[in-house]
């Protein structure tokens, strides 16, 4: 009998030390997570760090999450990203914790680390404009340009008010893909929208200066003795319009060649002239005028895919990528310019690219067979 009431005794202490470490435990958190709120990071990780060794299971999670935001904001990225995965072993379907461990990695350079978690965390959720900024950060990161581009395209289709967005399009547009004009427009947007305290609109500021000096050096110069009448020009394609509409083409295209005479820089007769060429498959002449064109209004979508869909006819792909760049990066709710940009990667030998492509022309397409035949196609190329 005094042995069983030694036994009942030691098993009473037990619990109440139980009882007690996990009030410590808890009151531990309290103030850890009231010195995160304040700020006070050395002291969150100190108590956090003590809330762990004894916490209730239900309350495990929330400590070591916390913990590693303590750690995270003392740039102590080895015990922040132990205690983040700690919290997502506990947690698996936290995304949180995930986008803190894929920003880790993000901040190491661990790029296909980053993507990959990125990636986790976005799945079965609708479309996150903060998260897809990021996982273009890594992807841009690890090379995989066109996946950022998409990325950040996505990115402002979910939030066109997330500014961030557009700061890292221009600086994409600038100095991955030569756009200049279109970087400049990117950067204009971000720094009417951005936060007057935010570093990077000093950047975008001298970006735009930087980039509109290049733009004007590179302006298509006007010939030497070129003459223009373009109120004659405008009579002319009008009467092109007309006489095309009447099924009467020579005189149409006569009409434009005159109009094109009149005015060198009418891009109108420039563009109605290549579809003229394209009819009767004089398709190398029909490059040119729309290269003209495309020189003249760099920014009108349906000339530069129309110049395109040219280039691709005579398998130029080089020309055709360019053009369907700047159509995208005009109208980046132009379904078929990543249609066409997946087939011009493809023959580029860049297959993982053209996934990239073909899975953004799903996204925007309506139903259909020619949807449904690039999502079989995106399926069956390596992914980035």
């Amino acid at each position: 009998m005094r042995t069983r009431c030694v036994g009942i005794g030691l098993l009473a202490g037990l619990l109440l030390a139980g009882g007690c470490s996990q009030w410590i435990s808890k009151r531990a958190m309290e103030r850890g997570l009231l010195a995160l709120r304040q700020g006070d990071f050395p002291t969150a990780v100190k108590q956090l760090d003590k809330a762990s060794h004894h916490a209730k299971e239900t309350d495990a999670p929330t400590v070591y999450y916390n913990l590693g935001i303590a750690h995270f904001n003392l740039n102590e990225l080895d015990p922040a990203l132990k205690a983040f995965r700690t919290a997502l072993e506990l947690a698996p379907s936290d995304r949180e914790t995930m986008v803190y461990i894929g920003n880790i990695h993000l901040k190491r350079q661990e790029w296909s680390e980053a993507i990959g978690m990125f990636e986790r965390a976005g799945q079965g959720r609708p479309p996150d404009a903060q998260l897809l900024s990021a996982l273009a950060q890594a992807a841009n990161g690890a090379g995989h340009v066109d996946e950022a581009r998409v990325d950040l395209i996505r990115a402002l289709h979910a939030d066109r008010t997330y500014a961030t967005a557009f700061y890292d399009l221009g600086e994409l547009y600038a100095g991955k893909y030569m756009l200049p004009a279109e970087a400049v427009e990117n950067f204009e947007i971000f720094v009417r929208m951005a936060d007057p305290k935010d570093p990077h609109i000093t950047k975008a500021k001298a970006g735009i200066l930087r980039l509109k000096n290049v733009i004007g050096r590179f302006a298509p110069p006007m010939p030497a003795g070129m003459k223009r009448d373009p109120a004659v020009a405008v009579k002319l394609t009008a009467e092109g319009d007309r006489q095309r509409a009447a099924h009467q083409a020579a005189k149409a295209e006569k009409a434009y060649r005159d109009a094109l005479a009149a005015d060198p820089l009418c891009q109108d007769a420039l563009y109605n002239l290549a579809l003229f060429a394209r009819g009767r498959n004089a398709n190398p002449e029909a490059l040119k005028l729309l290269v003209r064109a495309t020189a003249i209004e760099p920014a009108h979508p349906a000339t530069l895919f129309e110049c395109a869909q040219t280039a691709l006819v005579l398998k130029d792909y080089a020309t055709a990528g360019r053009m369907l760049d700047r159509v995208i990066a005009c109208s980046p709710e132009h379904a078929l310019a990543y249609a066409s940009l997946a087939v011009v990667r493809q023959a580029q030998g860049h297959p993982d690219q053209a996934r990239v492509y073909a899975e953004q022309y799903v996204r925007l397409a309506p139903p259909g067979a020619d949807r449904d035949r690039f999502e079989a196609w995106a399926r069956s190329l390596p992914q980035p």
